[in-house]
């Protein structure tokens, strides 16, 4: 028989290329026809080159003797297209003609990974990879699969072999870093991002995580101090400034807040600080706080009207009666009231300012609306209601709403004085 015809009618050794590089243990050689050896080879240098197009090409047109070894190509071509569903049906067709195609499970459990279906992903994981041989890449993306599924002890257990076999594969930390944060663990997420930071000392990300494992600890000063190093590593992140202010501020220290808004208003980020709402509310309350009344005033003019939060319009208030000027406090809490205002105790504030303005239909308005809400201040609302009806010379219709009152309420004290008062027609 010529040779060239024993060629073809014999079988032929090719080895696969997995999409993410590596096998349990040693590649084990599989035989397929020899038309099909030259394409596959072709289909690999293709994908080596990223040419999943051409790949794709090849495989597809191929019409003879099938073999599972055509599937895992194609499930690798379509994976570099990100052609996610394809894939997984090539790499389950491989799967179907030899069970123990790894490479095939791999590849579907990547799908799987990717399309969010943790669970069938970590099926195939368990069954496909051996954890103490398979590369990097393959054992962190199961430690990722182990952390979507909430699993945290196989998350930990696969991230601790996977620190011990890559100790310079900086990934593996940080994903147990990230793993340790998720279970409130943050003795271990604090010793994890130390480490981390023996390595990568400026990285501000590293910072931002000392920072939430010194806040889950419970050590504000530790806390203060990893935000601000973020901070120093990477100045130009309007986030960083934020959390920054935010945790200061809720130490009290308003002054130092004052100072870095300042500096931050009169910098390269003063336009896109403006414009961050949330972060002009913290400097406003700064400068609430220290009654920095030019500053609050200078900064409250430098928000947009219908931009300004509910905090900023009872800060303005504030403001404003500290300096006397009532009208404009009145305004910024009708303002409120008008958007629909459902704190009873600004609606008593509110309306109190509308009795001092002798503006008697507001205040009642004002307190008739606090008084249908909940809470010790709806209460309260109904005895200032009563009040400002028996002012009026309305005695009778204070002291319907009193007895309604105290049909409810008969352990309030002064209600039944106020009530008293009333019946008896004094003052």
């Amino acid at each position: 028989m010529p040779a060239r015809q024993v060629l073809r009618s014999a079988w032929v050794l090719v080895f696969c290329l997995a999409p993410c590089a590596s096998a349990p243990g040693q590649h084990a050689p599989r035989k397929v026809p020899p038309d099909l050896a030259g394409l596959l080879a072709a289909a690999q240098s293709d994908l080596q080159a990223n040419r999943p197009a051409n790949a794709l090409r090849r495989l597809a047109g191929y019409t003879g003797e099938d073999h599972a070894l055509r599937h895992l190509l194609l499930g690798h071509a379509y994976s570099r297209q990100n052609a996610a569903e394809a894939a997984g049906n090539a790499y389950q067709t491989a799967l179907r003609m030899d069970a123990t195609l790894w490479e095939a499970g791999l590849g579907l459990a990547q799908v799987r990974a990717r399309q969010g279906q943790w669970a069938e992903a970590a099926r195939l994981l368990g069954q496909f990879v051996r954890t103490d041989t398979c590369d990097a890449d393959t054992l962190l993306l199961y430690a990722q699969v182990a952390r979507r599924m909430n699993d945290a002890r196989l998350a930990e257990l696969l991230l601790t072999r996977g620190i011990c076999r890559f100790p310079a594969d900086l990934r593996f930390r940080r994903l147990d870093l990230a793993a340790c944060l998720d279970g409130g663990d943050p003795r271990r997420a604090a010793r994890a991002v130390d480490t981390l930071l023996k390595a990568s000392p400026t990285d501000p990300d590293l910072w931002q995580q000392r920072a939430f494992a010194c806040d889950q600890a419970d050590r504000q000063a530790d806390t203060i101090a990893a935000l601000e190093a973020a901070l120093l590593c990477d100045p130009n992140d309007l986030d960083r400034h934020r959390r920054f202010v935010g945790a200061i501020l809720a130490t009290g220290d308003w002054c130092t807040v004052v100072r870095q808004g300042r500096s931050l208003l009169a910098g390269p980020l003063a336009k896109a600080a403006v414009q961050d709402i949330p972060m002009m509310e913290l400097l406003i309350s700064a400068a609430d706080m220290g009654r920095q009344e030019q500053t609050l005033a200078a900064w409250l003019a430098r928000v947009p009207e219908a931009s300004r939060t509910r905090g900023m319009r009872i800060v303005a208030a504030r403001r404003a009666l500290r300096l006397g000027e009532v009208a404009e406090a009145r305004a910024a809490l009708r303002r409120l009231t008008e958007q629909g205002e459902a704190d009873a105790n600004v609606l008593l504030w509110a309306g109190h300012l509308a009795e001092r303005a002798k503006d008697w239909p507001e205040a009642e308005s004002l307190y008739a609306h606090a008084r249908k809400l909940k809470g010790a201040a709806a209460r309260l609302a109904t005895l200032y209601l009563a009040r400002l009806y028996f002012q009026r010379e309305r005695a009778k219709q204070a002291a319907r709403l009193l007895h309604a009152y105290l049909d409810a309420h008969p352990e309030d004290a002064p209600a039944r004085a106020l009530l008293a008062v009333v019946e008896a027609g004094g003052v």
